[in-house]
């Protein structure tokens, strides 16, 4: 199949890859780069590890090389269509080659090769396919934008008595671009904060941001329901029946019904007047409420998700 290791070399190596891209179809340098971030995404790591760059890529195809990063030729090879086994063997075929034709560090590139699967350490942060983690000080700058957003959106809800919560949103931001038990974090701090301002009613519905967190941000990263969009969709529905089961128990046990001050009262108020029992006439308000509030805090958050992701990607490999 390959050249005897005394006869190959780094450029035939490329030679070849750039004729297997070609028989692929000629995909683009950056889609290569898009299968190698799900792959690895796939395979269990963070997404901010996963993200290889465009220009990391294309130097795999370039000739006068004098290093190749035997993981990424094995990971190009499987983007490009080969099976398991056939990117095994470009990976041994860079590892024999270089082997025989040893180099002193010095001449080694200065192109660094993107970390290796094997390498990467699963502590890093990530708001999407990066591949620069978050620095502490701009995680703790998110975690306080988020509390701040989930403030003013229960402010927003409360002034005009909307059929809404509005105070997640911040916090399926933060669960989406930092992680589930960020995201609890932002939760259960945005509700202490409601409660130190004029609702100390507050308090136990921390339970509902928390579990909402959680949803959300292990949906992204184990479930992978991020992409395509009929997954979060499905996501957001999920987060909106999680939260709503954690929140009948307390309008009920501790309120007597909902909360005072909330529109749902109302609603609730009618139903029972119906001859609807008290939970379920709570749970058909809630469940409704929280559906359409959760498909809104997650789209607002998804978007504001995208644009941290390209402003980080601009600054990053600009």
């Amino acid at each position: 199949m390959f050249p005897d290791a005394e006869t190959d070399s780094l450029d035939k190596i490329a030679i070849d890859l750039q004729h297997l891209r070609d028989e692929a179809g000629t995909v683009s340098y950056g889609e290569i780069a898009v299968r190698i971030a799900k792959h690895r995404e796939a395979a269990g790591m963070h997404p901010a590890a996963a993200r290889v760059a465009r220009s990391s890529v294309h130097a795999m195809f370039g000739t006068g090389r004098r290093r190749l990063n035997p993981d990424l030729v094995q990971e190009i090879v499987r983007a490009l269509g080969e099976n398991e086994r056939s990117a095994a063997a470009w990976r041994e075929r860079c590892i024999e080659v270089q082997r025989e034709f040893k180099r002193p560090e010095s001449a080694v590139s200065s192109l660094p090769p993107p970390v290796s699967t094997s390498t990467v350490p699963q502590s890093f942060l990530q708001i999407s396919p990066t591949s620069a983690p978050i620095s502490p000080l701009v995680t703790a700058l998110i975690m306080l934008a988020c509390i701040g957003l989930n403030y003013f959106g229960n402010t927003v809800n409360a002034k005009f008595s909307l059929p809404l919560f509005l105070d997640m949103i911040g916090t399926a931001t933060a669960a989406i671009a930092l992680g589930p038990w960020y995201g609890a974090l932002v939760g259960l701090s945005s509700n202490l904060l409601f409660a130190i301002g004029a609702n100390p009613v507050s308090i136990p519905f921390a339970l509902v941001n928390i579990a909402g967190a959680l949803v959300w941000g292990y949906g992204v990263r184990a479930w992978r329901m991020r992409r395509p969009w009929w997954r979060f969709f499905l996501l957001n529905i999920l987060v909106a029946i999680c939260c709503t089961l954690v929140a009948v128990p307390i309008n009920v046990l501790l309120f007597g019904g909902v909360a005072h001050g909330h529109a749902a009262v109302d609603l609730v108020a009618v139903l029972i007047a119906s001859g609807e029992g008290l939970w379920r006439a709570v749970f058909s308000v809630n469940i409704a409420m929280s559906i359409a509030d959760k498909l809104l805090a997650g789209y607002i958050a998804l978007g504001i998700v995208i644009l941290l992701d390209r402003w980080r990607t601009a600054h990053t490999f600009s």
